[in-house]
This record gives C-alpha cells, sequence and structure tokens, in this order.
C-alpha cells in the first residue's frame, strides 16, 4: 500500500512530513540534535490534523510524541528515501 502524503512535502529543508497508509497515520521528522536521526511514528488521525495546523500544531505533536516515546525519541528509525 503506498504512502499518502497529507502535509510537509519538503523533508530536505528540515520540515517534518505526515503521510496516511491505510487508516493509519505516521509523521516522519528528523529527531536528532547534533546528528540527523530520521524517524517514522505512528500517530493518530487527530494529531495528523493538528500537525497541518501550523507550527504551533507541529511542536505540541513532536512534543508529546517524544514525551511518549521516552529514551527511544532521539534514535533513528526510518531513513528517506534517496
Amino acid at each position: 500500500m503506498a504512502d499518502q502524503k497529507l502535509f510537509g512535502l519538503e523533508l530536505d529543508k528540515g520540515n517534518l512530513e505526515v503521510v496516511r497508509r491505510g487508516d493509519r497515520y505516521f509523521v516522519r521528522y528528523d529527531a536528532g540534535a547534533h546528528q540527523m536521526a530520521w524517524r517514522e511514528d505512528e500517530i493518530n488521525e487527530q494529531d495528523a490534523m493538528t500537525v497541518g495546523s501550523g507550527k504551533a500544531g507541529e511542536y505540541d505533536v513532536i512534543v508529546r510524541l517524544q514525551t511518549r516515546l521516552g529514551l527511544d525519541a532521539g534514535t533513528s528509525n526510518w531513513q528517506p528515501p534517496t
């Protein structure tokens, strides 16, 4: 099943993106502070819409997601296609 990009289509410019895969939503972003650590994490539909509302929404969703992930929040689990 192909991913449908919903928001943030420019990962190469440091943005995040939200994709829909079937009935599931995922956010892709660089979680690294001093080095790249690409992540793809599942979020719910409400969070997907919050990300689409702007920078404040993006920040809110990522902070809650990283709090939920704990120590794994900065560990890469995905790589953008080249």
